[in-house]
């Protein structure tokens, strides 16, 4: 009698797993899809950072006497991007500029400072359509004089 009574109180709980874990797949599921894009965007951010200390050290060695400028720079934070979904949609200013920089009077701008600044409008990939616009800076002393 009372295995009976046992048996027929579990029969109540069988579905009752199964409506428990309903209910917790979605949070479960948008949990891994964040950390997936959390993984993501740090390796984006990392790859930007690198761009930016490239095109940083491309900017403070350029040889004026080739005609290198600001194109240099450019390229440089160009191809240290690999590794991104969309490495055209970022964008690079670069302070002083070509123009600036060539008006500097002799020995400037050697020792001067050069930031190069890159951002980045990311797409997450969530069931909302978000996006997040990472950036990153480097300065570096130029080493040339005009």
């Amino acid at each position: 009698m009372l295995i009976n009574q046992k048996a027929e109180r579990q029969k109540g709980y069988q579905g009752q797993a199964i409506v428990e874990f309903a209910v917790v797949l979605p949070i479960l599921l948008l949990l891994m899809l964040g950390l997936i894009n959390l993984g993501v965007l740090i390796n984006a951010q990392i790859i930007l950072t690198q761009a930016a200390w490239e095109g940083a050290r491309a900017g403070t060695t350029l040889n004026l006497s080739l005609g290198e400028g600001d194109a240099e720079i450019v390229g440089a934070v160009q191809a240290s991007l690999m590794g991104l979904n969309d490495p055209t949609s970022v964008t690079v200013n670069i302070q002083p500029d070509e123009a600036t920089r060539a008006a500097m009077l002799w020995p400037k701008p050697r020792g001067e400072p050069l930031t190069v600044r890159i951002a980045y409008p990311m797409n997450l990939a969530l069931p909302l359509p978000i996006t997040v616009t990472l950036g990153a800076e480097a300065t570096s002393r130029i080493e040339y004089s005009n």
